[in-house]
């Protein structure tokens, strides 16, 4: 069992200056004095090597972990801690006046680059919190320089390559072998989430904002108001969630934004939505000026921590579309960069949710969810695999409970607590597809028909202002869109029928209602339709 003796050979919370300078010769310089670093063992997080130990009952989607050989493990730790020179790095999840969690990661000196990119991304730890005697609320010890580094392994030559070992009941990870900064800052927002729904709430893979619209009256008059809503937006990699997020809908003030978080938020059991980072660890694939400004303008500056990018040997610029180091290519990028960005980071009330799919056929662009079928569609976490995740299966279908990786526990218990939070708190719930149209389609001359970012603005848009016009779905159950403001096509081309034979839209409706029953039945989760 690992002791957690102070080591020996610390370095205590090191600037970030010191931290850079340590990782001097790790570093491709950019023309902005952004630095550049590149992984050499891992490039995403390492999912086929992770295992949980734990009091409680495991998910589906989660590995146990074998009692014997994580026990072979913390003893291996113990040992080596007192011999490796280390880094500690104490920093905060959260930045609110209920619950916020201290973490301590040890890594060793030689990997200052990933202490540095991981340090940014949350909040300073008090001077006491820093010390090595006290016990932080969450521990992670990360070798990335295993097995090659160490002698005299023993029991230990039977783990393999590498291996991440979470004791969710201990607050402890493991990692072993990998060097990818990803699985470090997912070790603690992963135990972060665990700790939140013991706590009656969820943790929750989402993005968050606040859209300032006025209301009340014609909206160039001088008696409208400007309302805040507090928006939540689900969705893994790939699926525009990130994108969403920053998206200004095209607001002029006094009407707009205020961008607060891109990955995790602690939802309450009041409707409360409180944030847990404080900078954004951001997927470089696929940004450019004219898709994404708003973070492709925040990347550029002395600030900004590059992994996994390309940068240009002669100009020194980053190639954010140059995947000769793969396309999980990431940037640390600093709030206070990103245009819209607030000062705050909590939602005092969440009013809308939207759960953003990736599918090619007969899901809308846009579906109202009452809390029963919210619940359903957050088990069934419907999106595209993409190189964060598995690079093998990058852009292929799959499921993803809550869109959610990180789960510890049984899923179903988070499904239905989300449906009741929702509903306790009237918090409305919409699906969202970012896919496209008619693929396969045996109408002639009627081509698929991609959802475009601007047509998912609108929407999101004018759920906000309540000006949708709702008619019910009698295949699904659920409310469409009849028309949507600002979208001229909507009422001819926006839904599927326009590309199917009745025949197959018939056929393509009963294939996923096939699909999304079968995966909710691993889960004892009904998906209502029909209502």
């Amino acid at each position: 069992m690992l002791s957690l003796k102070i080591p020996l050979n610390v370095l205590n919370n090191p600037s970030r200056e010191e931290l850079r300078r340590l990782a001097q010769e790790d570093e491709t310089p950019t023309a902005f004095n952004a630095p550049a670093y590149y992984t050499q063992k891992a490039a995403s997080r390492s999912a086929q090597f992770t295992y949980y130990l734990n009091d409680g009952p495991l998910g589906k989607s989660q590995r146990a972990a074998d009692p014997k050989m994580t026990a072979d493990v913390e003893q291996f730790l113990d040992r080596q801690l007192k011999e490796l020179e280390l880094i500690q790095i104490d920093r905060v999840i959260g930045n609110n006046t209920q619950k916020n969690w201290h973490c301590r990661l040890l890594i060793p000196k030689q990997y200052a680059r990933i202490a540095l990119m991981w340090s940014g991304t949350l909040f300073d730890a008090s001077p006491r919190q820093r010390d090595p005697a006290v016990k932080p609320d969450f521990l992670t010890i990360d070798l990335p320089n295993w097995p090659e580094a160490f002698d005299n392994l023993g029991n230990m030559k039977a783990l393999g390559p590498k291996g991440i070992f979470i004791l969710p009941d201990k607050g402890c990870t493991y990692i072993l072998g990998t060097d990818y900064v990803g699985e470090v800052k997912m070790s603690f927002l992963r135990q972060a989430m665990y700790q939140m729904k013991r706590l009656g709430g969820l943790g929750l893979h989402a993005g968050s904002k606040v859209i300032k619209i006025k209301s009340g009256k014609a909206l160039g008059s001088a008696g409208a108001r400007l309302e805040e809503i507090g928006v939540l937006l689900f969705g893994l990699s790939g699926t525009g969630k990130t994108t969403l997020t920053l998206d200004s809908h095209g607001l002029g003030a006094p009407e707009g934004i205020e961008l607060l978080q891109d990955d995790i938020v602690w939802l309450t059991q009041n409707g409360q939505a409180f944030g847990t980072e404080d900078n954004f660890y951001v997927k470089t694939e696929g940004i450019n000026e004219e898709n994404q400004p708003t973070i492709f303008h925040a990347l550029f500056n002395d600030e900004t921590v590059f992994e996994n990018v390309a940068v240009n040997g002669s100009t020194k610029q980053p190639e954010l579309n140059n995947y000769s180091r793969g396309t999980n290519g990431r940037a640390l990028v600093m709030r206070q960069k990103i245009r819209g960005s607030s000062d705050r980071i909590n939602l005092a009330k969440v009013h809308k949710i939207f759960f953003i799919t990736r599918r090619d056929t007969v899901v809308p662009p846009v579906a109202r969810l009452n809390s029963e079928q919210a619940g359903a569609y957050f088990m069934l976490g419907e999106s595209i695999e993409t190189s964060a995740g598995d690079p093998t299966k990058a852009g292929e279908a799959k499921h993803e409970v809550g869109f959610n990786p990180f789960i510890v526990g049984v899923e179903e218990e988070e499904g239905r607590r989300l449906a009741g939070i929702l509903k306790a708190n009237n918090i409305e719930c919409y699906l969202l597809n970012t896919g496209s149209l008619g693929k396969g389609g045996d109408i002639p001359n009627q081509k698929e028909r991609k959802i475009t970012q601007v047509i998912s603005s609108k929407i999101i848009e004018a759920v906000v202002r309540g000006t949708i016009p709702w008619i019910k779905d009698p295949r699904w159950g659920y409310d469409v869109a009849a028309d949507i403001a600002g979208v001229p096509e909507w009422r001819t081309l926006m839904r599927p029928e326009p590309y199917y034979s009745p025949a197959l839209l018939e056929r393509l409706t009963l294939d996923l209602l096939k699909e999304r029953k079968a995966f909710l039945a691993q889960y004892h989760f009904e998906l209502p339709t029909g209502q």
